[in-house]
């Protein structure tokens, strides 16, 4: 089975059996990049306490991710248009097995004296790095093959498929949280969960066909662009790409550092602050679940400005909460405000470009990862540095900014 070029375009006629296989395939491996992304969150402290160092160098671990996940969304998304997807994400997953399980090995010997703790801890943040950039393939290759196998209901459908996002945070958060209390706040075995799942995960690869790919058929001078996007497609995605600078950045920072906020300002234990980011995620989904429908209802623009406005009013509640309850209900209401706009973002910019769908979400992940380095690093620096106020802050006049921008996504 395979695709054409004008079939990558449009909604391709699978049969019922395979798109199902398509489906869940992408789902499971898509998890595979969550549980990877989702689970620095709830294990910063403890490999804090595990690592002895303090938390803001542990802190670079979803930082040094998040910066190789950029040429792995970039990269990713390309090769989708290539090769299809079973290869692609083969050896993503792969990459994200072999680099968790070495950060497990790393951990465990980061006590064999003081020269094989400096060793391990920078060895580590290069693991991080190198599994990060499965990551960034993962994310884009199944964004793209989503937005691609549903062309004709692209909105809804992005915004299902990445309710998988929160989704997957509210079980690895639950499931860490247990972790970390029953083996004592060692970060590994939650490592280690995410290692079994992958390979798991890796067994839904066999449902789609190897020859399945995109623009198989299309002649060389397709395939180049697909690979090398022109200048007129970065014009095109321009506005998206600003708008995604602005605010995925602020989504990726506020959801990673729940448990370590809510730990420095409030003194929570990091098991208790995992299973409190947990609700943050569940309400995140809930919101996905209502955008999927309210989008064809609203449009694709009206859903990332009523984005912005909830962000706006969760920002706030969270510079007021005096407590870590109404903290969490206020984290809870920036995801609500935050989620829908990453995948509304990216379906806009697949129907501008109106082509090579695994192109478009790769660059557009990349923008992404571009702004999740700098926001994860500074939104730290804040926290651990000038205060959780100048955090807030920090959030609120990016959001700002991107809520100026998305009026040039109107037309």
């Amino acid at each position: 089975m395979t695709l054409s070029s004008k079939s990558a375009l449009q909604e391709p006629a699978l049969e019922g059996r395979l798109l199902f296989r398509v489906t869940l395939a992408a789902c499971l491996l898509f998890w595979i990049f969550v549980f990877g992304d989702s689970g620095w969150g709830p294990n910063l402290t403890p490999l804090s306490n595990q690592l002895h160092a303090p938390l803001s160098i542990t802190g670079l671990f979803y930082v040094v991710w998040s910066t190789g996940y950029l040429p792995g969304a970039l990269v990713g998304g390309a090769m989708l248009d290539r090769y299809g997807p079973r290869r692609v994400l083969f050896v993503a997953a792969l990459i994200i097995l072999c680099g968790m399980l070495l950060i497990v090995l790393g951990v465990s010997a980061v006590n064999w004296g003081p020269t094989a703790h400096f060793v391990s801890i920078t060895a580590l943040l290069v693991i991080a790095g190198l599994a990060g950039t499965g990551g960034g393939v993962i994310d884009a290759t199944t964004n793209g093959l989503i937005s691609a196998v549903y062309a004709q209901k692209r909105g809804a459908a992005l915004n299902l498929f990445n309710l998988l996002y929160p989704l997957g945070g509210v079980c690895i958060a639950l499931i860490d949280a247990g972790l970390l209390s029953l083996f004592h706040n060692d970060p590994r075995p939650p490592f280690i969960f995410t290692i079994c799942f992958t390979a798991a995960a890796m067994l839904s690869l066999l449902g789609i066909p190897r020859s399945y790919a995109f623009n198989v058929d299309a002649p060389p001078s397709k395939v180049n662009e697909a690979l090398h996007p022109p200048r007129s497609l970065l014009a095109i995605l321009a506005p998206v790409i600003t708008v995604m600078m602005l605010t995925s950045g602020i989504s990726s920072s506020t959801r990673a550092w729940t448990p370590a906020y809510l730990h420095v300002v409030y003194g929570q234990t990091p098991a208790i602050a995992a299973a409190l980011s947990s609700l943050t995620w569940l309400l995140a989904a809930s919101s996905r679940l209502g955008a999927s429908v309210l989008i064809l209802r609203i449009g694709a623009w009206r859903m990332v400005m009523l984005g912005v406005t909830v962000t706006f009013l969760g920002l706030l509640g969270m510079a007021l909460s005096p407590n870590a309850a109404l903290a969490t209900l206020a984290i809870a209401l920036t995801g609500v405000g935050l989620s829908p706009i990453f995948a509304t973002c990216l379906s806009i910019g697949s129907e501008r470009a109106g082509r090579s769908p695994g192109a478009v979400a790769g660059i557009l992940l990349f923008a992404s990862g571009i702004s999740t380095v700098f926001c994860g690093w500074f939104f730290g620096f804040l926290l651990n540095g000038a205060g959780p106020l100048w955090a807030i802050g920090f959030c609120f006049a990016c959001m700002a900014l991107g809520g100026l921008m998305a009026l040039r996504l109107r037309a």
